[in-house]
């Protein structure tokens, strides 16, 4: 929730009004930073790297400096000093910093601004770019991040991108920065895999490529479970991300030519065989029997043992909606996260 300061307060602050003849507009940009846990980069900034989701572009880059990765990404640092920051933040390298924008040229909304060159500042006097650019994140931000967990953590121990900053800023037309502030009230032990460049470089590739095809309805209850700490919430939120993709799969599949790879009617009954199978499908609205079915013909890198897995799970979540359980086990809270994003690993 933002905080309207008073004409008085801002005036203490060193903002003063501006005339009707000093317009202010410019086009703004977000950076999005990430503590990474449970891995280790030793370069300062990896190259960055450009994609896009649901039609919003975005860059990325990811290192052991916060500045150096910014420089890459923006030319320019984000903190003054990298030290003081880390202290302020409570943080460790490394560090993944998204990058959205620019938005569209928009103008002064607010009363009040300090005109130092070459920074102008001023005070929550750009909301529809903040709302743009809102809006931006959330197309791309839960997809992405759903995409890095599943590339990175199955690789190795589990991988977290725990939120850390964010930076708003504008850039005007003759080039100058545009820092606009408001002040806001909000109601919170790991080991590490040291991964070398190439390592890292290939699984943010396909962490993209992952992201570029994942579905929104998954991709938010996967971003859910990311952040959620709770451990019940954090294995419904996963299992309902694959409960989404299950349904979803299963609308895909060529059903009738699926079955005729895996049953060879008899040539005395072939359409009846053919419509009795296509009967028996028709049936399957039962959870477990359509992954067991995507499994089968949309999933050839899963195995038995996923499809026993998941059964596994999907007792657990049955017990908890019935409430013979409250807390999901640790190792299945670990499990569902692993199953969720197997699945949205490209087929081999």
């Amino acid at each position: 929730m933002a905080i309207s300061l008073s004409t008085a307060v801002l005036e203490a602050m060193g903002f003063r009004p501006l005339s009707p003849g000093e317009p202010i507009s410019a086009r703004f940009h977000s950076l999005h930073v990430y503590e990474i846990q449970g891995l280790i980069v030793d370069e300062a900034s990896l190259p960055a790297r450009i994609g896009a989701i649901a039609g919003r572009p975005y860059q990325l880059a990811v290192g052991a400096s916060v500045n150096a990765i910014c420089r890459t990404l923006v030319n320019d640092d984000l903190a003054d000093s990298e030290q003081e920051w880390r202290k302020e933040h409570k943080c460790t390298p490394p560090y993944l910093v998204v990058h959205l924008g620019p938005t569209e040229e928009h103008s002064f909304a607010g009363t009040h601004a300090k005109m130092d060159e070459p920074t102008i500042s001023t005070y929550d006097g750009f909301p529809q770019a903040r709302g743009e650019l809102h809006a931006w994140a959330q197309d791309v931000l839960p997809s992405l991040l759903a995409g890095l967990a599943s590339s990175f953590s199955l690789h190795d121990q589990p991988v977290k991108f725990v939120p850390t900053d964010r930076a708003f800023y504008g850039i005007t037309i003759d080039n100058r920065t545009v820092i606009d502030t408001r002040v806001s009230l909000s109601a919170s032990g790991y080991g590490s895999t040291r991964v070398s460049a190439e390592q890292a470089a290939e699984r943010l590739a396909s962490a993209m490529d992952i992201a570029s095809g994942m579905k929104q309805k998954v991709a938010r209850f996967f971003h859910l479970a990311l952040h959620e700490d709770d451990p019940l919430k954090r294995f419904l939120y996963f299992f309902l991300a694959i409960e989404i993709e299950t349904h979803a799969t299963f609308s895909t599949i060529d059903h009738a030519r699926q079955f005729s790879s895996i049953v060879l009617p008899p040539a005395h009954a072939a359409l009846t065989t053919q419509a009795f199978f296509d009967n028996q499908r028709q049936k399957w609205t039962n959870l477990n029997d359509r992954f067991v079915w995507c499994v089968i013909c949309a999933w050839p890198h899963l195995s038995d043992s996923d499809a026993k897995e998941f059964k596994r799970l999907k007792t657990i979540r049955d017990e908890i909606a019935h409430g013979s359980l409250a807390t999901p086990p640790a190792d299945a809270v670990r499990a569902v996260e692993k199953l969720a994003a197997k699945l949205q690993l490209p087929a081999p």
